[in-house]
């Protein structure tokens, strides 16, 4: 089980807390299909190195391994949206019926993505005012979930009709990449 909640606690929290939804934080209506995101993707400085393969879930359009460390391994599942002109990644655990993934992982989680050709940055929620954010747009917050990160726990047309809110605000994201990706050349046969 470590070997599974180390490398998502690297690849998600960064600090150490993350933002997490109950429910999907967009409606399927924003999903998009992007080819170029399929692949091997390494970020040296973080010994990351992410694969992200095509799904046969409908609900996901990626599965995505991530080893850490060359040896701690995590896998989610994974889509792609575009709000406006905006790309994000919804992550969550890669079998929700499996109780070990719901434990790690227990809601959604929403990640800025910034795709170039062979470039692939993920960036977290701000959190310093996630809460104050939240609260003003009145936005259901799991009770006490604070200390741990904070857990939306509206349905989906709430989280969305929020996160369309705060996307005109370029401090939503957090200004740091958790993640610096290059993408590494597919092997020949």
């Amino acid at each position: 089980m470590r070997k599974i909640l180390l490398p998502l606690a690297v690849l998600l929290c960064g600090a150490g807390c993350v933002v997490q939804s109950l429910q999907p934080w967009l409606s399927d209506e924003t999903r998009v299909d992007e080819p170029s995101l399929l692949g091997t993707w390494h970020d040296a400085k973080e010994k990351a190195t992410a694969f992200f393969s095509e799904s046969d879930d409908s609900n996901y359009d990626y599965n995505v391994l991530m080893v850490t460390d060359n040896k701690n391994t995590a896998r989610f599942t994974a889509s792609l949206h575009k709000l406006d002109e905006q790309y994000v990644l919804t992550v969550g655990p890669d079998d929700p019926d499996n109780l070990n993934g719901v434990v790690l992982l227990p809601g959604y989680l929403l990640l800025k993505v910034e795709l170039d050709v062979d470039s692939l940055k993920l960036y977290g929620i701000e959190l310093d005012t996630f809460r104050e954010r939240a609260e003003k747009a009145q936005v259901t917050l799991v009770p006490e979930s604070k200390d741990s990160g904070d857990i939306l726990a509206g349905g989906t047309a709430e989280v969305e009709a929020f996160v369309r809110a705060q996307l005109a605000d370029p401090e939503f994201f957090d200004a740091k990449p958790l993640y610096s990706f290059r993408k590494l050349p597919a092997a020949t046969p």
